[in-house]
């Protein structure tokens, strides 16, 4: 506990921590589990003592005077308690730096080594920097169409509106263009920058929130904001720079994210997705360093993350013609002049047991891996776990289709190493490529 009477609590995923909750707050984690539309945390006893305990859901929350921030399982450790969770936190920030495709600039990934043990905070400090950043080199202006009611012309005339109001002889109701910041995509940012002002315990970031707001005056700010709202601004070459703070500000305003209960922002709810983020950033970490991971054989390929343009479907329902059960591995490999698809990858975030010996892969993932397989015509299927404390050894199986020559293997990628250390980086990048390439390529 601070000296503001602010508790600060940290724990890994289903980790429970000694915790004295009193009645008052079970009723705040009550209310943090409806806004976030499931159980985040639960308040529980053990050994007569009352604790804390976290659930699957990665994220930070807020319940009265109380923080809890949790931490992906797969960083867990026993020795190094606290350096571990620092490393945590600073890997959380790097793999949302790939999965949101920002611009990871040298000083950016410096940045990540000097966060506090609050990831949420770090990442306020990440947007609230590159927004800064960005809106010294001046926000993105546009014309915007205007109609008001002036003593003098302006523009074009409003016939029809003028004709209904003949009363207002000495004003006239014109249509024109202005060239304004208060438009669209700036609006999106002018919420984001007021929730999260409010939000913020962190000193260096109200200050620099602050200045935003004060920046930002020009700008509407709307009383409510979503995230389908933000999906219909279109990015063009003159607001293209703004396009990965865009990603980020619609992570803030995700339902799924960022919760605050009506009129009180002392409980909110920040949740992220970790089978998303997992799948997100191997993805994309191999789309960025193709050249250094892909063998000889699949450097021609195109690389298509969600299989876009690559999707397929298990069946076809006969009473209307639909396709139904549709396929969509994370990561497609089309050879576009074979027309063929040499590899696809997937990426799960569970966690394997040790003591299951061979059957460490659940049969429903081995199933989807099959139709992969057989849909794709594809040789073979890579399929990616995270490496965590309850596997402390590397995991690497590959499985002979019966019916075929096709190869499904699986195995585990290591992410709790420092991230931000390009040696780390570089090991990443040669288990990757130890991973993708065929035993008949090495």
């Amino acid at each position: 506990m601070n000296a503001a009477g602010k508790t600060s609590l940290t724990l890994f995923e289903h980790e429970a921590a000694e915790y004295n909750w009193t009645d008052q707050e079970l009723e705040h984690l009550e209310k943090l589990s409806r806004l976030a539309g499931a159980e985040v945390l639960r308040a529980t006893t053990s050994n007569r003592k009352r604790a804390l305990k976290a659930t699957q859901h990665i994220g930070v929350f807020c319940f009265g005077q109380t923080t809890v921030q949790v931490l992906p399982k797969m960083y867990r450790s026993y020795e190094t308690e606290a350096e571990r969770e620092r490393e945590a936190v600073q890997n959380v920030l790097f793999l949302l730096h790939y999965a949101l495709q920002l611009s990871v600039r040298e000083h950016g990934v410096a940045l990540l080594t000097e966060q506090p043990h609050d990831w949420f905070e770090g990442l306020i400090s990440i947007f609230t920097r590159h927004l800064l950043e960005e809106w010294q080199h001046g926000p993105f202006r546009h014309y915007q169409e205007m109609r008001d009611t002036l003593p003098l012309l302006k523009g074009k005339l409003d016939v029809p509106a003028q004709l209904r109001h003949p009363e207002s002889r000495h004003r006239f109701t014109v249509i024109y263009d202005e060239y304004t910041a208060d438009v669209p995509l700036n609006r999106v940012f002018r919420f984001v920058v007021e929730r999260l002002w409010h939000i913020t315990r962190n000193e260096q970031n109200k200050l620099q929130l602050a200045r935003l707001r004060q920046w930002m005056e020009e700008i509407t700010l709307l009383p409510r904001m979503t995230v389908a709202q933000s999906q219909a601004i279109v990015l063009t070459r003159l607001n293209q720079r703004f396009a990965s703070l865009l990603e980020l500000a619609r992570l803030f305003l995700d339902d799924g994210a960022l919760q605050l209960a009506p009129g009180n922002i002392s409980t909110y709810a920040f949740m992220l997705d970790m089978n998303q983020l997992f799948e997100s950033f191997l993805t994309h970490f191999i789309c960025c360093h193709r050249r250094e991971i892909l063998p000889a054989s699949l450097q021609q390929c195109e690389l298509r993350p969600q299989s876009i343009g690559s999707t397929r479907y298990l069946a076809t329902d006969l009473t209307n013609s639909r396709q139904m059960f549709h396929l969509k591995p994370d990561l497609v490999m089309y050879d576009r002049e074979r027309k063929c698809f040499p590899l696809l990858i997937d990426m799960k975030y569970k966690s394997l047991d040790s003591k299951s010996g061979a059957n460490r892969i659940s049969p429903g993932d081995f199933y989807q891996m099959f139709a992969y397989a057989h849909r794709y015509s594809c040789p073979r299927i890579l399929l990616l776990y995270p490496q965590t404390a309850d596997l402390p050894q590397p995991m690497k199986q590959a499985f002979k289709l019966q019916s075929d020559e096709k190869v499904i293997v699986a195995a585990t990628v290591d992410l709790r190493q420092n991230l931000v250390r390009k040696e780390e980086q570089q090991r990443l990048k040669q288990t990757l490529k130890s991973l993708i390439t065929p035993e008949v390529d090495r």
